[in-house]
């Protein structure tokens, strides 16, 4: 039985790289939103039936489409957003 990696070095890179970019409280939050996009999208793949649940779904275009929409959107925004949704709308 081959053991599957989770995260690739590949992935660790890119938000290492990110991180010296954006700086700490950006990086924080782009991982907060590629884990949400990722899980959302995989969630929906997997109701139309194209992946299992085993297979295996590559984490980097989910973290560059993070970054990307973090470019464009300002940082209060994205936090407000993804603190309405972490705490299931508690967030003021």
């Amino acid at each position: 039985m081959q053991v599957k990696r989770q995260w690739g070095f590949g992935d660790v890179k890119l938000m290492g790289a990110l991180g010296l970019y954006f700086g700490f409280a950006s990086t924080i939050t782009i991982s907060m939103m590629s884990f949400l996009i990722g899980a959302i999208i995989s969630i929906l793949l997997m109701i139309i039936r194209k992946n299992k649940m085993d297979s295996y779904i590559p984490f980097g275009p989910f973290i560059v489409c993070s970054a990307i929409i973090s470019i464009f959107v300002p940082f209060e925004i994205i936090f407000t957003i993804l603190m309405k949704i972490f705490s299931l709308g508690l967030y003021k």
